[in-house]
């Protein structure tokens, strides 16, 4: 009987960044089965088992958690947002995350709050770190042009969702004016570091509306933005998979921070930071005159990927996979 194994799925995403890490997780499967399950609704799974590679953002239906027993995961690179803490980690949930532990984690907060409770952890950073940038442009590629992708994207308002309740609807509206005087004036101080950059600057963003695009097309967005990522000489961005990609490809990468102080996406930054600059675009004219370094931090991690990867798939061929040994 053949063997499946799986990656996960975002049918509904308008967030490149979460194909990206599909793309990820596949590249370790090549000549395997390979399925896509949809990552809020693994608990609806009733297939053949599958072999998952459990990498990413969890949840947007943390009430959905845990998945389905027909799913044998392999927990790497793995953030437990605060937004779904209270629902992921109930009862069910943290024998869950037992069963297969040690847990692989992405960030420090996911490592310290698994930990709170007694779950055995590891940091294992990104699992974007390990894109190969051969597998995206000619490995003699001209590196040319500054890559600017969804930079400051949460400062500005009018992105803000729509809260409910009244008093929450005031409070948005109240605060709403100086938000908008602090996104033109973060994205001012970013026009005049490029205006006095040499290199052609390109413009994009991470994010695609599923209505306009479908999940195959945005598969491919996705990877076109490997390749704008793979070919730059700078890559400028407020997305934590725009900037992995980049140090994984050995492309210099400035990173900054502006609307990214609430803890749902500080939480995210916890331990990136020996990846790639992290800073506010107040820190901007530091970086004038110089280029960073690519980061060479994340080659133990991909040593690790192949460590834990290996393991799983030993462990599935001898039978002994999930057992949380």
């Amino acid at each position: 009987m053949n063997k499946t194994f799986g990656v996960l799925a975002y049918p509904h995403s308008n967030n490149l960044g979460d194909f990206i890490q599909s793309l990820a997780a596949e590249q370790w499967l090549k000549g395997k089965k390979v399925v896509a399950l949809d990552r809020d609704y693994l608990h609806n799974y009733v297939g053949q088992p599958v072999y998952l590679v459990m990498n990413g953002w969890f949840m947007e239906k943390p009430d959905n958690w845990p998945p389905s027993d027909q799913i044998i995961p392999l927990f790497i690179s793995f953030h437990l947002n605060p937004t779904a803490r209270k629902g992921m980690l109930d009862v069910k949930g943290i024998a869950y995350l037992k069963k297969h532990q040690p847990i692989g984690c992405r960030d420090n907060y996911t490592q310290k709050l698994l930990e709170s409770h007694g779950i055995k952890t590891y940091f294992s950073a990104c699992l974007t770190l390990s894109l190969n940038r051969n597998e995206y442009v000619h490995q003699n590629q001209k590196r040319e042009g500054i890559f600017v992708i969804s930079p400051l994207e949460r400062l500005n308002p009018e992105r803000d969702p729509v809260p409910k309740g009244i008093i929450s609807k005031m409070m948005q509206a109240l605060k709403k004016p100086q938000k908008r005087k602090r996104y033109f004036q973060a994205i001012r101080r970013l026009e005049n570091f490029l205006e006095q950059q040499s290199e052609t600057v390109h413009y994009s963003s991470q994010l695609r509306d599923p209505l306009a695009f479908s999940e195959e097309e945005r598969m491919e967005e996705a990877k076109q933005q490997l390749k704008a990522i793979a070919q730059a000489s700078l890559v400028i961005t407020s997305r934590i998979h725009t900037a992995l990609p980049a140090v994984a490809f050995g492309t210099p990468v400035l990173f900054l921070s502006d609307g990214l102080e609430h803890p749902n996406q500080k939480s995210r930054l916890e331990g990136l930071e020996s990846f790639f600059p992290i800073f506010n675009s107040t820190e901007l004219a530091q970086w004038k005159s110089k280029t960073p370094e690519p980061s060479q931090a994340h080659q133990p991690f991909i040593e690790r990927f192949k460590k834990e990867i290996s393991r799983f798939f030993k462990e599935y061929t001898f039978g002994k996979a999930g057992s949380g040994e």
